[in-house]
């Protein structure tokens, strides 16, 4: 390793030194002193503020503090840390995100810097979790027990992570900037490389006996309102050059991207201006003079078993002989195999992501007392436990019960994702976190197998937060009137998806009511059931159904009318709906 790649592994460990978080913490403590006694404006300390992960809501005097869950690996001690910031600071629950991240609402501005020491002891921050910085480097996970993955990827994504947090020049970028890793090429539920702005996807390569590690680097992709499915940068980038290239593309956008205009600055757009191939000839150029170290991550995976006892062993879930249909139910879907042999992984079910502090706490405890390392967020909002010898889980299915925490049917067509919405964020429009958890309960029902592999997502406004682009059924929050009212409506999306053919986003349909849309599901669900032939899926289904057909069947359902009962009142409310937007936080 040379001078100059030595030199930035040093500073990477001073930037990231107790001293040197202890004095950014102070810093923030400093500046809010100075808003509230009038010598900076709100408008200034907005800035500084959304790169330290702290969110304005919609309630006045209440913050959103988004914590950065690298590759969604979370341990048990910080789980009882996040436990204790929801019950000091916030409701007394955290949401999982769809970035792998942890969301606590109404916490007081004057109770940020607490809680940020509290995370700092644990190994965890809220820096550049929101603002136009490098957000939470997300990853697989199932990452290094999938059976079909190329290799772990989770060394890789904390390698990244540790790299670009509290990068000097990587903070005030022209916009947000988004990284995932997928071990596998079909990752549509897992990491969805497609739709991030950096996507890298796990390559082997090799002959005559050789391998070489490797990413597929997919860049410019993105949801919101123009979704862009990532163009290949390149189809195999050797290990040791993931730093330098990563840092290469950032310093393309940092220079190229749109200061002037906000809405048009994501790194899709350059992309768009310049076409791949002089966008790789800009990265080509970067990456000669790049002084990020050419390293090879080969630190394991924070999450494996201590020691594994279990060799050869069956990979058959019937090691209980008690007849429990409950069980049955719960390990269908909540429950599968790894790669490594007596190993299975179990998925814990969250409704549209609320986690509770006494599920922290309780979920802590039953890792430790079956000596398991760690739990992974997912994408979709889930909980993942790896490394759970075949003969242990039945006991750790009973102890999650009692924690409310084995609820069946995750992956299924009930696990819906949804963001917070009008709970919370300015720019809901509608309440899509309520909605989720509702259909998570009226969904749960369907045994059909291509119904239950469905997958449905819910934003509260055209952002995508909650991912509606890529849904097998997706919703995103809208508002229409109905006589001299307004009543809350969705935008109705369906076939989005993504795999190893790529990305395909959803096709809107209609814009239906908020009241009705799971009766409107249960009768889409109907019709594809009754329409569909032999072995069709729902995704050629809903390619080959015309959309004038499928409006014609629901429109009975969506046509309202003044006096239709509850259209003016939106889920989990309790007056009627009015529209109520603030200045979104998104672009800082």
């Amino acid at each position: 390793m040379s001078v100059t790649e030595l030199t930035a592994i040093a500073e990477i460990e001073e930037r990231h030194s107790r001293e040197a978080i202890e004095a950014e913490i102070a810093r923030f403590e400093e500046r809010v002193q100075q808003l509230q006694g009038g010598a900076i404006t709100a408008e200034q300390f907005r800035p500084f503020r959304l790169k330290h992960g702290t969110y304005g809501q919609r309630q006045p005097g209440f913050q959103m503090l988004r914590v950065k869950i690298a590759a969604g690996v979370l341990k048990p001690a910080q789980l009882r840390v996040l436990a204790n910031i929801a019950d000091e600071y916030s409701t007394g629950r955290g949401h999982l995100t769809t970035r792998e991240n942890v969301q606590f609402h109404f916490v007081k501005l004057e109770n940020v810097a607490a809680a940020m020491r509290l995370l700092a002891d644990a190994g965890l921050t809220t820096r550049e979790a929101c603002g136009n910085t490098v957000r939470n480097v997300t990853a697989c996970p199932v990452a290094g027990i999938c059976p079909g993955e190329a290799f772990d990827v989770t060394p890789y994504a904390l390698g990244v992570s540790r790299y670009l947090l509290r990068h000097p020049d990587f903070h005030d970028l022209p916009r947000k900037f988004k990284i995932a890793f997928s071990g596998c090429e079909d990752d549509g539920a897992c990491a969805v490389a497609g739709i991030h702005d950096v996507g890298l996807i796990a390559q082997v390569r090799g002959n005559n006996g050789t391998s070489r590690r490797g990413f597929k680097v997919l860049v410019g992709g993105g949801l919101g309102s123009l979704p862009t499915e990532a163009a290949v940068l390149t189809d195999f980038l050797p290990e040791e050059e993931l730093l330098p290239t990563i840092e290469a593309v950032l310093r393309v956008f940092t220079e190229t991207g749109n200061r002037k205009n906000k809405l048009l600055a994501r790194l899709k757009y350059v992309l768009r201006a310049k076409g791949i191939e002089e966008f790789r000839r800009l990265v080509a150029e970067k990456r000669k003079v790049s002084q990020a170290p050419a390293e090879v991550f080969t630190v394991p995976t924070p999450i494996r078993p201590v020691l594994v006892t279990i060799a050869g062993a069956s990979l058959s879930f019937a090691t209980e002989t008690q007849n429990d249909p409950e069980y049955d139910r719960w390990a269908e879907h909540n429950l599968m195999s790894q790669r490594q042999t007596g190993y299975g992984a179990v998925w814990i079910k969250l409704p549209a992501g609320t986690f509770h502090s006494n599920q922290m706490r309780g979920l802590a405890d039953v890792l430790e007392k079956n000596e398991l390392t760690g739990v992974r967020i997912a994408v979709n909002q889930d909980l993942v436990i790896p490394w759970v010898p075949f003969d242990r889980v039945r006991a750790i299915y009973d102890q999650l019960g009692t924690l409310d925490l084995a609820t069946p049917g995750a992956r299924t067509i009930s696990d819906v994702t949804g963001c917070p919405g009008a709970t919370t964020c300015n720019l809901g429009i509608t309440r899509s976190l309520t909605l989720a958890d509702v259909l998570s309960r009226e969904l749960d029902g369907y045994s059909d197998p291509e119904i239950q592999k469905l997958r449905i997502k819910i934003s509260g406004c055209p952002n995508s937060c909650g991912h509606h682009h890529i849904a097998d059924i997706g919703f995103y929050g809208n508002v229409r009137k109905v006589g001299e009212q307004q009543a809350p409506y969705y935008q109705l999306l369906l076939g989005g998806k993504v795999n190893a053919d790529g990305v395909r986003f959803g096709r809107q349909i209609m814009s239906v009511p908020a009241r009705p849309v799971p009766a409107i599901i249960r009768e889409l669900l109907a019709f594809y059931q009754a329409d569909r032939q032999p072995a069709e899926t729902f995704s050629a289904w809903v390619t080959r159904t015309p959309d004038t057909t499928i409006k014609e069947r629901l429109r009975p359902l969506a046509e309202v009318n003044s006096a239709t009962e509850d259209l003016f009142v939106d889920w989990g409310d309790t007056e009627t709906y009015s529209l109520k937007l603030g200045r979104g936080e998104c672009v800082a």
